[in-house]
């Protein structure tokens, strides 16, 4: 009964929204539809038999998976109805209101503990309770999100179906995280994110969903971290400085080093030029080394990717090496083992294997060779550690992979029909 409680409650702040429960002893119930657990369904239209049903609190735990209520035509003309969805613990998922077959008025969601999840008006859409009919609600009016210990997370602002106002996000401690103004489903105006102290963290200018203005960032204790200005979307001028305010990477007219941060140090730094990412990318790891480097153009990777090992006494050795092609492997793949050894080379074609793919062992003895024709395997040798003589063969996409781990320990053996893996016998 008290989630059902919180659910009135929060109903009152649902702007422009009438909840028929105002009006529940004007409707007269025509029919009651129930879908078991099953997916067996059953109407029930006899007005004796409806009697029962009729202070049923349908917010409360069901053996059902989803119960439809319809109402007689109202002094309106219109005819109502109300649909609950549970989880497989009874508990009530989803309740939706619908007029004249359209969703319109009242959603609510809740947590499979009973606590409610999300509190929103719909003003149009498929009237029922599956992914594909709530893509086409719209929201209007104010929705609330919370989490499963009854939290506040989150408050959004609706205008048919389309974000207009103020969204809140909110720290778990209840303090506000994020502040975003929208126009027309685009952020517009100054965003503000906050730490779960409350300090300021960042604020960044928007103008019909592009970054326009000027943008800051803060360290922990109020210092300035970074200061952007950016011209609807393109970055013209940056500053970006470590903890000690030594300055670490700058954008003047639209060129150079753009520089990300984390809670404590810098992550990433990102070339630019004309405005946009274009160039070379390195990622930091916790120790403030190079983890990984890339390069991006138009938006995706483009050229070589280098990842090294995270451990501190391998910081300088690389674990992977693969080549990008307008977002899309292309070329060599390579990766390393801890000691040095080369682990595995592979040719690749659009994020295939395509050509040949040959492995080793940690000693650096051959493991293997493959030839592949877009993830198709025609052809394959396979070694036991320090032999000369494969072990088993693969051709013309039909045969035996044996398979062995770094150290040469026997792992399974894999049959192969027209290149791919044989279905196993159960």
């Amino acid at each position: 009964m008290k989630y059902l409680t919180h659910s009135l409650i929060s109903l009152t702040l649902l702007s422009g929204c009438q909840t028929s429960r105002m009006m529940q002893r004007d409707e007269t119930l025509r029919s009651i539809s129930f879908i078991d657990r099953n997916g067996m369904a059953e109407t029930v239209s006899n007005k004796e038999r409806l009697k029962q049903y009729k202070n049923t609190n349908f917010s409360d735990p069901q053996s059902y998976q989803k119960i439809l209520r319809i109402y007689d035509r109202d002094k309106s003309g219109n005819i109502k109805a109300k649909m609950t969805s549970y989880y497989e613990n009874g508990q009530p998922k989803q309740y939706l209101e619908i007029v004249n077959s359209r969703a319109y008025g009242p959603y609510i969601e809740w947590h499979d503990n009973g606590q409610i999840k999300l509190q929103v008006c719909v003003i149009g859409g498929e009237p029922d309770l599956n992914t594909q009919a709530e893509e086409t609600w719209l929201f209007e009016g104010h929705a609330i999100v919370w989490d499963r210990e009854g939290r506040q997370t989150a408050d959004f602002n609706y205008e048919k179906g389309k974000l207009n106002g103020i969204s809140s996000e909110f720290h778990i401690n209840g303090n506000l995280w994020k502040r975003t103004p929208f126009k027309g489903n685009r952020p517009h105006g100054t965003e503000e994110i906050f730490l779960d102290n409350g300090d300021l963290l960042l604020f960044v200018n928007y103008e019909n969903g592009s970054r326009h203005g000027t943008s800051k960032r803060f360290w922990d204790s109020g210092e300035l971290a970074s200061e952007e200005c950016f011209n609807y979307g393109r970055l013209e001028f940056g500053r970006y400085f470590d903890k000690q305010g030594h300055l670490v990477a700058q954008i003047n007219d639209g060129e150079g080093f753009r520089a990300t941060f984390s809670r404590s140090h810098i992550s990433e730094i990102h070339q630019f030029k004309n405005g946009i990412p274009e160039g070379e990318v390195k990622v930091f790891g916790s120790d403030r080394k190079i983890f990984r480097t890339y390069y991006v153009k138009n938006e995706a990777k483009h050229g070589v990717e280098i990842e090294y090992y995270e451990q501190p006494h391998l910081r300088d050795q690389p674990k992977m090496s693969v080549t990008w092609y307008e977002g899309k492997i292309q070329g060599i793949a390579k990766t390393w083992y801890e000691n040095g050894v080369q682990e595995s080379n592979r040719e690749m074609s659009r994020n295939a294997k395509n050509g040949l793919s040959t492995a080793w062992y940690m000693d650096g003895s051959l493991m293997l060779i493959e030839e592949y024709e877009f993830d198709k395997l025609l052809r394959g040798d396979y070694y036991r550690k320090g032999d000369k003589q494969p072990v088993s063969q693969v051709r013309d996409g039909k045969g035996t992979a044996t398979l062995y781990d770094p150290e040469g320990n026997f792992l399974q053996k894999v049959n192969y029909q027209f290149g791919e893996p044989a279905p196993q016998a159960s």
